[in-house]
């Protein structure tokens, strides 16, 4: 599945992702570092440990999928509960 790079809290190492079917997916970055508008392949609407290739820069990323499915303004929440440690 490929997704672009939606939100990001660097930070954190959080970002939404829009997928194909224009849900948002939330990863965590272990490593690697996507930017906006990157587009990301791999396994986005399964939540777990994963790889996704960063098509935009051409490098893997070790990710963890915590959330699927979400709207826009889910996984903007998400974030912004991440950032306040809810």
């Amino acid at each position: 599945m490929k997704g672009r790079v939606y939100v990001e809290y660097k930070r954190l190492k959080f970002f939404a992702v829009k997928t194909e079917d224009n849900d948002f997916s939330i990863i965590e970055v272990r490593s690697g570092l996507p930017s906006l508008l990157d587009e990301l392949i791999g396994g986005l609407n399964s939540l777990g440990e994963k790889q996704l290739y960063n098509e935009t820069i051409k490098e893997v990323l070790e990710v963890s999928i915590l959330d699927i499915h979400l709207t826009l303004v889910e996984a903007k929440s998400y974030i912004i509960d991440a950032v306040r440690g809810k």
